[in-house]
């Protein structure tokens, strides 16, 4: 997902505040929230203008207007504002104030601040408050190995450049949002497989600590790896889950990026973006859940003179090098979710197809994912709090409204992974909702208005954010025991799955750590619990496996 074409100066004196924190939030840093009932379904109220933020936003805009040219080849930029019709919510007040985004990194980058003040000062924009948390604790003090072998891919220096346009991106589009910075390298642990370097589940880790601390309004996320990548299959895939149900449970967005390899997924091995890739159609596992929003690529279809819009934005393929495209295609783990079956037609499979929405990705689809994450934070502002997991509304009402929810099609372009004399067939854009683009790209400015009052129209009982808070309640109950009941001298058999593969599970009985295991190839953990060996006392016990990223619980009597 590590795409970087960004040219950024530095040596700028940072203005930028960076905070580093490593333990819980406080009741400041937590978004504000609303309760959802039928019937808030008007179009929901814009807030009052800030005088002074808007005179900061007017002056950056009449800036844009009398000196296009000057912008029009930056991405993320100017071109972005104009062909999302970002202005016209900065003039209705919207412009992130009391949001937060969360960009979700492998690495920190001590020189974003400089980088995202020499940005602002180019358009005349805000500087943003930049903290930066570590829920995996402290970065070690040297790059783990197996990111050091990533090169230009994954290494701990090359996160800088896809830090960098992570911020930049989603702060363009929400100037007052504050920007909160994850930095969860890999190997917290365990050494893992060349996948989980690349894509490391710290990072889902990061996404339930987030979550659990209602931290941000929207994440983002620009990085992940091929479904076929991971060396324990499915279940390492499966393992992951809990991240992103964590945050769709807790209400908060997650936009994920989509490959910028085409049709094909870049493999772990590689050292450079697109470097190798599969032979075979593949999508990224993380992009592929349900709860998240998956962010294909589109171009802005910009005159580079006058910043007139000139017509539908096409699919985001690379002229300068062809292997270079938007990730499309069909899940081989996720099967069709509910929200998909009004286009089931359309994708004739029963997997889940990526992307749902596209956006600028010139610098790559790690720059459609927070400029998304950018407009979230828009739409919870809006809102009075995040708007939760977005597929159903943008499925269910926005798609199929169109224009009117501002839908902005994509009809052109494709993403087959073309690389001198090897091909890759891919999928091609078209009328309506189309696997390449998903429902095209968007209107912000009707597009905000629109998500919001879809939302506010969900049921609370049936909402995706309370569908996915009983799906990880299931998960986290998935202790079985033999029996419940265990008599004196008896036992009863623990077996559990859905664990890490290769790595710790904690053990506990009441609190009393027993031992540490570790999870199978297939995920699973299990233990013969002897009450009268354990010297345990009469009466009910809870049984509680703790690992990275889920803790199961459980209970018995003895």
């Amino acid at each position: 997902m590590r795409h970087r074409h960004m040219s950024l100066l530095f040596g700028v004196v940072p203005l930028v505040l960076a905070v580093p924190l490593i333990t819980g939030a406080t009741a400041s840093d937590a978004p504000s929230t609303v309760t959802n009932t039928a019937s808030q379904q008007a179009a929901p109220a814009f807030p009052a203008t800030d005088p002074g933020h808007l005179k900061v936003l007017d002056a950056a805009l009449a800036n844009i207007a009398a000196n296009y040219p000057k912008y029009a080849k930056d991405a993320p930029g100017a071109q972005d504002l104009l062909d999302y019709h970002i202005g016209d919510l900065w003039r209705k007040g919207l412009d992130g104030t009391g949001t937060t985004v969360a960009v979700i990194e492998g690495w920190d980058d001590p020189n974003v601040a400089a980088a995202v003040h020499q940005f602002d000062a180019s358009y005349g924009l805000p500087d943003p408050v930049i903290q930066t948390i570590f829920p995996s604790g402290p970065l070690p003090a040297q790059c783990p190995p197996g990111m050091v072998a990533l090169g230009s891919y994954g290494s701990c220096d090359a996160w800088a450049g896809e830090l960098e346009l992570d911020v930049i991106s989603a702060h363009l589009i929400a100037p007052y949002a504050k920007i909160l910075i994850s930095a969860t390298p890999a190997d917290s642990e365990v050494t893992d497989d060349t996948a989980s370097q690349v894509a490391m589940p710290e990072i889902m880790r990061a996404l339930e600590y987030i979550g659990t601390n209602h931290l941000a309004d929207s994440m983002s996320i620009s990085d992940g790896t091929g479904e076929s990548s991971y060396s324990y299959g499915n279940a390492e895939i499966a393992a992951q889950n809990p991240g992103e149900l964590a945050a769709a449970a807790a209400g908060i967005p997650v936009a994920v990026a989509t490959g910028d390899c085409g049709v094909t997924q870049n493999l772990p091995v590689a050292n450079s973006q697109c470097g190798s890739v599969t032979t075979t159609p593949d999508t990224a596992a993380w992009d592929d859940s349900p709860w998240v929003t998956a962010l294909g690529g589109s171009v802005p279809n910009i005159d580079p003179k006058t910043g007139k819009e000139l017509g539908p934005d096409p699919v985001w393929h690379s002229q300068h090098s062809p292997k270079f495209s938007e990730g499309a295609g069909y899940s081989s783990v996720f099967a069709r979710p509910a929200f998909q079956n009004i286009v089931a037609g359309v994708t004739g499979s029963g997997m889940r197809s990526v992307p749902d929405i596209t956006m600028d990705a010139q610098d790559g689809t790690s720059e459609a994912a927070p400029l998304f994450a950018g407009v979230l934070a828009l739409a919870a502002q809006l809102n009075h709090g995040p708007v939760g997991p977005v597929n159903q509304a943008l499925y269910d009402v926005l798609g199929p409204r169109g224009a009117q929810a501002g839908i902005a099609d994509v009809v052109a372009g494709n993403d087959n992974y073309v690389n001198g004399s090897t091909e890759v067939p891919g999928f091609t854009a078209a009328k309506g909702f189309d696997v390449a683009s998903g429902w095209g790209t968007m209107d912000a400015s009707r597009f905000v208005p629109a998500l919001v009052a879809a939302v506010r129209s969900q049921r609370p009982g049936d909402s995706p954010q309370r569908q996915a808070a009983d799906q990880l309640a299931r998960l986290q109950h998935g202790i079985q025991l033999t029996s419940s009941h265990v008599p004196s001298g008896g036992s009863t058999y623990l077996l559990a799955s859905g664990f890490l593969p290769g790595h710790p599970v904690v053990f506990s009985i009441d609190n009393t750590k027993i031992a540490t295991l570790t999870a199978s190839p297939l995920g699973a953990v299990s233990y013969n619990i002897e009450p009268t060996l354990l010297k345990l006392a009469g009466g009910r016990h809870t049984v509680t496996l703790g690992s990275m990223l889920i803790t199961m619980t459980g209970s018995f009597s003895s």
